[in-house]
């Protein structure tokens, strides 16, 4: 087992699962939390996140295929996707529009489905070296049809993105999410809310 990586909630490592790599997914313990609350929610989100990487599966969304599960130690046995996190990508490489749009497209089809990422960001984002792209780490996300949740989403990314990069990704979102202009317009509303917050706080 070699660690990967560290997340707020999460431990990422690379293993030997039935003769082939792979990512093993563990919630570790908060020890500010009641033990038995703390194992009531890690199991909680793992079971979720299993659930979402599923369905977003179903949905025609490329994300890494669930190999297992270690439920007792609140772990997930991950398909390693190889590739570049789009986050660094975007820095050394002029990612072509049509691929963003593409993503966008991806995006849409998870709504559509009821799927909401939760951290919908371009560190969130794997280009795979097929040229494919991929969604990782599910852990913030939830089913959920709401459109505060689904513009939160196109939000994230438009925070981490340039306005060039956010406007391909939403036009290939509108060219297939059924209720685009919908989502858009909350999207205007949340951001309108945070201008006014900030300038309350200015005054």
């Amino acid at each position: 087992m070699k660690w990967v990586a560290k997340g707020a909630e999460a431990e990422l490592y690379r293993i030997r699962f039935h003769s082939r790599q792979a990512l093993c997914k563990r919630r570790v313990r908060k020890h500010y939390r009641v033990p038995a609350l703390d194992q009531a929610i890690r199991t909680s989100r793992t079971r979720n996140e299993a659930r979402l990487l599923s369905a977003a599966k179903q949905a025609g969304v490329r994300c890494p295929l669930i190999l297992g599960a270690r439920r007792g130690k609140h772990e997930l046995v991950l398909e390693e996707l190889r590739g570049t996190l789009l986050a660094p990508y975007l820095k050394t490489h002029a990612l072509p529009r049509k691929r963003l749009e593409q993503l966008g497209q991806s995006l849409a089809l998870l709504h559509d489905h009821g799927i909401v990422h939760g951290d919908f960001t371009t560190s969130n984002v794997i280009v795979l070296y097929s040229s494919e792209m991929a969604f990782i780490d599910f852990g913030l996300g939830r089913f959920s049809a709401s459109l505060e949740d689904q513009a939160t989403d196109l939000l994230l990314f438009k925070k981490s993105s340039t306005p060039l990069q956010f406007a391909a990704l939403r036009t290939g979102y509108c060219k297939t999410r059924k209720k685009c202009r919908l989502v858009l317009g909350r999207l205007d509303e949340i951001e309108r809310r945070g201008r006014y917050v900030v300038r309350a706080q200015a005054n």
